[in-house]
C-alpha cells in the first residue's frame, strides 16, 4: 500500500517498481515494490542516490513490498546506510516478515541498520 507524502520519483524497469516519496522534512522513503537482485539492484541504488541528493534528510527503504532480495541488495543497503552515517544522516528499512526480513534477520542487518515494520515508526503517522 502506497504511503501517504508528496511522490518525488516513479520508475519502473526490469519487473521493479521504485516510487520515492517526501514523508516530512526528515524522511524520504523509496517503496520498493518485486526483486531485488543482480538484474535490479542498480535501479534501487540509483534511488537511494538520488534521494541522498535530492534532500538532507533521512532516507527509509521500504521493503514491505518486496517479495525476494539477494546479496547484492543487501550489500547496497549496507552501503548506503555507510555513507548517510559517516554524514550523520538518518537510514533505515522497513520491512515486515517474508523472505526479505528472513534475509535480514540471518545475516545480522537488520542489527546495524535501523529496521521498522512500517515507514510509520519513523513518521509518528498511523
Amino acid at each position: 500500500m502506497p504511503s501517504a507524502g508528496r511522490l518525488v520519483r516513479s520508475v519502473r524497469m526490469r519487473g521493479l517498481k521504485i516510487h520515492n516519496r517526501e514523508l516530512s522534512d526528515e524522511w524520504v522513503s523509496i517503496e520498493v515494490e518485486g526483486e531485488v537482485d543482480l538484474a535490479t539492484v542498480k535501479d534501487l541504488e540509483q534511488a537511494i542516490e538520488s534521494a541522498h541528493d535530492d534532500q538532507t534528510g533521512g532516507v527509509v527503504v521500504d521493503l514491505t513490498g518486496s517479495s525476494f532480495m539477494d546479496s547484492t541488495g543487501l550489500k547496497a543497503l549496507v552501503m548506503a546506510h555507510r555513507r548517510f552515517s559517516a554524514e550523520g544522516r538518518s537510514f533505515a528499512i522497513a520491512v515486515s516478515g517474508g523472505p526479505v526480513s528472513r534475509l535480514l534477520d540471518l545475516s545480522g542487518v537488520n542489527t546495524t541498520i535501523q529496521t521498522v515494520a512500517s515507514i510509520d515508526e519513523l513518521t509518528g503517522s498511523g
